[in-house]
């Protein structure tokens, strides 16, 4: 994980009027340590003029001009990136070719593991890194135990190791940590005592038995230390004090237990042995008990030695099969063939999918006969799909050559339409929905019926990629457009809903929607991308059959006006340009979008996610010089497309 970058030309001199950016990333966990070889950059008070500016997430961490020995040089010096990613712009004034020979610079970069062991208190709060031991590991650390404690959920505080545990077989023996002596403040001990479903449990508590308690009125009250014993379907009961529970007969297959301790008070713990035996009946309660003498038409759980419960006669059954999740999958966690007491787990397809809420998705098969999750809600969770995160990325970019063709993966978003045998744009912004400018799908105002409507996914190279087509359930063009002479591009936006949803993975995957407030910043570089027009290398205009890319510089709105108000001059039927647009490009000319590319997405970068800024719309003359690119402003629209998906 390293390389070099150089201003162009080097080692000879510079060109004028430049503007090159690189994007350097490594993996999570590491740094990027740039080294500048040598660096001959024209001199200018604050480097106004000439410079090359490091920056990390907008944030400059040094801009540099000069020769060795200025002010603004920054020697030989390593510069270390806070995170894994840095972006290097080089930009240079419209000095005379023949006045300027600085050279530019040469810089090496390479990833450094970063040692979070090094700093044991991140400063977030939340005390040490590790409360025990820290090792680190190439790209990331892991938190580790000394013996006996093990690693709470967390992932860096280390407890007294006594949960987790699970007692399968007909008899065992239980006691409290460290028993007979004192138990340790701080515990939150969980075991699970789960037999066949055909035995019951028997608790015998024996030895001596101490939880330290409050004495009131009523008896001992288990504030501060407490064994609570958990049947399914029953009350817990909490148990403390200085006498034994003595003999409890559970009447179930299955019992929690859970001991916990503070810093209050004292406790010498408890110690139980438990046996089971077989059911003297095939009828289960509601509630999970088993019915031993019949009342009327029910029958009464009277082994039961905390309650007197009536319940309805019911016969063992289990759950069925769980509900399948829809782009995730099911595990079972404990039991087998869908009995009661069984528990499942739902997990979505990562990296493409997450579960909604972030919710732990387990569910136990109740005595009603339904999956039940831990908050008694039988619905089955919803995997939501992940936007704007391809698994490649385009590494490297630059404003002067441009024009490259997409690696595969990198650009998951985007879509190739075909239109009555005409060819457009899109990006996937949901599972069934694609934006796309309002042109692409209306001509002269008659809009596209829906089976000339096909959309392609997942395709860099048509003739290696094509398949089947996606075809439109409806189409939506935004009600205030009116451009049917091709010169009113307001309002150029279009939603198509699909008739079948599409199955995200590396190649398919939507990009994100614009956060309330997003902001437009004149200079932040835009990633373009389509199958439009380009020029050959004997000057011929062709469609291409490659997925292109290129990235291009948002514009100050007052210099686009200007741009088509000279184009205006020399142009009829030159469309104006409105609070609904905006421009992208250089002035220089060179890569811009095309016919072809028309309704594809112009997106930017927010934290390495990509969200959808725009939609290639119209521009005069592609990529000449003094123009510019015009794109629909997709942060002005979000009310619509929120409110059309939701009718539709």
């Amino acid at each position: 994980m390293h390389g070099e970058v150089q201003s162009p030309q080097y080692p000879r001199p510079y060109p004028p009027n430049l503007m090159r950016q690189w994007d350097l990333w490594v993996p999570e966990g590491f740094q990027i340590q740039l080294t500048l070889k040598h660096l001959d950059i024209k001199t200018s008070d604050g480097c106004h003029q000439d410079s090359l500016t490091v920056l990390y997430d907008q944030k400059v961490l040094g801009k540099f001009c000069g020769q060795g020995r200025s002010s603004d040089h920054p020697s030989k010096k390593p510069i270390l990136s806070p995170g894994n990613r840095l972006t290097l712009i080089f930009q240079t004034s419209d000095s005379t070719p023949e006045q300027q020979q600085h050279i530019g610079f040469s810089a090496t970069h390479k990833a450094i593991d970063i040692d979070e062991c090094s700093k044991p208190d991140p400063g977030d709060g939340l005390g040490p890194l590790c409360s025990q031991l820290c090792v680190n590991t190439p790209g990331s650390y892991r938190c580790s135990c000394h013996n006996g404690y093990k690693l709470h959920l967390d992932q860096r505080t280390c407890v007294l190791s006594c949960s987790g545990c699970i007692f399968d077989k007909r008899e065992g023996r239980l006691s409290s940590p460290g028993y007979p002596q004192p138990s340790p403040p701080f515990l939150s001990c969980k075991h699970i005592i789960s037999v066949e479903p055909r035995f019951t449990v028997i608790l015998n508590f024996t030895g001596n038995f101490h939880i330290d308690s409050v004495d009131t009125q009523e008896g001992p009250s288990c504030l501060h230390h407490w064994l609570q014993v958990t049947v399914p379907g029953r009350e817990p009961m909490k148990l403390c004090g200085a006498k034994s529970p003595g003999l409890i007969a559970t009447n179930s297959n299955t019992v929690r237990l859970d001991y916990h301790t503070d810093e209050e008070g004292l406790s010498n713990g408890w110690s139980l042995e438990y046996s089971t035996h077989s059911e003297l009946c095939k009828l289960l309660c509601l509630f999970g008990c088993c019915c031993l003498s019949r009342v009327q038409e029910a029958r009464e759980c009277d082994q039961w030695q905390w309650h007197m419960i009536l319940c309805q006669i019911k016969k063992l059954t289990g759950c069925g099969e769980p509900e399948p999740l829809l782009n995730g999958r099911v595990t079972f966690l404990s039991g087998s063939q869908n009995q009661y007491l069984s528990v499942i787990q739902y997990h979505c397809n990562e990296p493409f999918y997450y579960l909604a809420g972030d919710i732990n998705a387990t569910f136990t098969c109740q005595a009603d006969g339904k999956w039940k999750s831990n908050h008694n809600s039988d619905i089955t969770p919803t995997c939501i799909p992940v936007c704007g995160q391809p698994t490649k990325r385009i590494s490297v970019y630059q404003r002067i050559i441009g024009g490259s063709d997409a690696p595969d993966d990198t650009i998951p978003w985007q879509v190739m339409m075909n239109i009555e045998g005409g060819r457009g744009g899109g990006m996937i912004i949901a599972d069934r929905w694609i934006m796309t400018a309002a042109h692409v799908v209306s001509n002269q105002g008659i809009l596209a019926s829906n089976d000339t409507v096909k959309v392609y996914t997942g395709v860099t190279d048509i003739k290696r990629d094509m398949s089947s087509p996606v075809y439109a359930a409806s189409v939506h063009v935004h009600p205030q457009y009116n451009n049917p002479n091709y010169v009113d591009y307001n309002n150029d936006i279009a939603l198509i809903k699909l008739r079948d949803p599409i199955t995200f993975n590396s190649s398919v995957m939507p990009v994100c929607l614009p956060a309330e407030g997003a902001t437009y910043q004149t200079g932040n570089m835009g990633l373009v991308s389509g199958f439009g027009i380009i020029k050959t290398n004997d000057s011929r205009m062709v469609l291409t059959n490659k997925l292109k890319y290129v990235y291009v510089p948002l514009v100050d709105q007052d210099t686009c006006n200007n741009s088509i108000s000279v184009s205006k001059t020399k142009l009829t039927n030159i469309p104006s340009l409105t609070n609904n647009m905006f421009c992208a490009g250089i002035p220089e000319g060179g890569k811009d979008s095309c016919q072809g590319d028309t309704g594809g997405p112009f997106v930017l970068s927010d934290s390495g996610r990509y969200w959808a800024a725009g939609i290639v719309s119209w521009g005069v003359e592609c990529g000449q010089q003094g123009t510019y690119g015009v794109y629909t402003k997709v942060t002005n629209y979000l009310n619509w497309i929120h409110k059309t998906m939701q009718e539709n």
